[in-house]
């Protein structure tokens, strides 16, 4: 089976161990975190639990662009929060995004330690569409 590495122009999450993501077939895996790679912290748009979270799916949804797919052909995502406290605030985004997205995607949340000071993070699993 063919696979390779999905990673921004200009972008090297390498140099950490990590890839945005990766192929192997038809099946797409995205991770998201709104992250500076730089200074490993999380960016000033991310002042609330629901930026942070859409950060983190507009980074999903375009690495799953790198691979060939959209937000709609996700089958699971597992999604990690630092706090249980965030968990209404990260469910009712997460909602609001994925309200218009035509998707039955398994979701899993848990509690987990994030790097750096970031508070939501994502990883994705997506299965590209038939060409043509």
């Amino acid at each position: 089976m063919e696979k390779s590495y999905l990673n921004f122009e200009g972008s090297d999450p390498g140099q950490y161990g990590l890839s945005a993501g990766a192929v192997a077939g038809e099946v797409v895996f995205a991770g998201a975190m709104a992250i500076d790679m730089q200074t490993l912290k999380r960016p000033v748009a991310a002042d609330t639990i629901a930026a942070e979270t859409r950060l983190c799916i507009e980074d999903l949804a375009a690495t799953l662009r790198l691979g060939g797919c959209g937000l709609e052909d996700l089958v699971k995502v597992n999604c990690y929060l630092s706090e249980d406290s965030y968990r209404g605030e990260f469910w009712a985004t997460w909602d609001e995004v994925f309200a218009e997205v035509d998707a039955k995607i398994v979701r899993l949340t848990q509690v987990v330690g994030i790097a750096g000071d970031c508070r939501v993070e994502l990883d994705g699993v997506a299965i590209r569409p038939a060409a043509g």
